[in-house]
């Protein structure tokens, strides 16, 4: 296996891209089993549906495989990973706050 270091640009454009593209998917699988494990608790309020929302609209985000930029298309992964990170710490607040009530 080659070293990071010991790449060219292009090996390290393409690691990053695959990396990311791991970590886009992890969290779209995230999503979805925090979603149906609270949905009962999601359901129950406005904020909580208005959370379901957004949960649902990061899982529709998608990478755009048409940008032959490779750099553009790494940004692309980075902005969808960035929507659902940001959801899921959403998510996760207000199932947090709810079991505190």
């Amino acid at each position: 296996m080659v070293h990071f270091a010991d790449m060219t640009d292009e090996e390290r454009l393409l690691w990053l891209e695959r990396k990311a593209t791991d970590v886009r998917k992890l969290l779209f699988g995230s999503l979805v089993l925090a979603k149906d494990v609270w949905e009962k608790e999601l359901s129950q309020r406005p904020e909580g549906l208005e959370i379901m929302k957004a949960v649902e609209e990061a899982e529709e985000f998608f990478a755009e495989s048409l940008p032959i930029d490779r750099l553009r298309r790494l940004g692309n992964i980075m902005d969808i990973i960035n929507q659902r990170a940001k959801t899921m710490f959403d998510l996760m607040s207000y199932v947090s706050r709810c079991r505190q009530d």
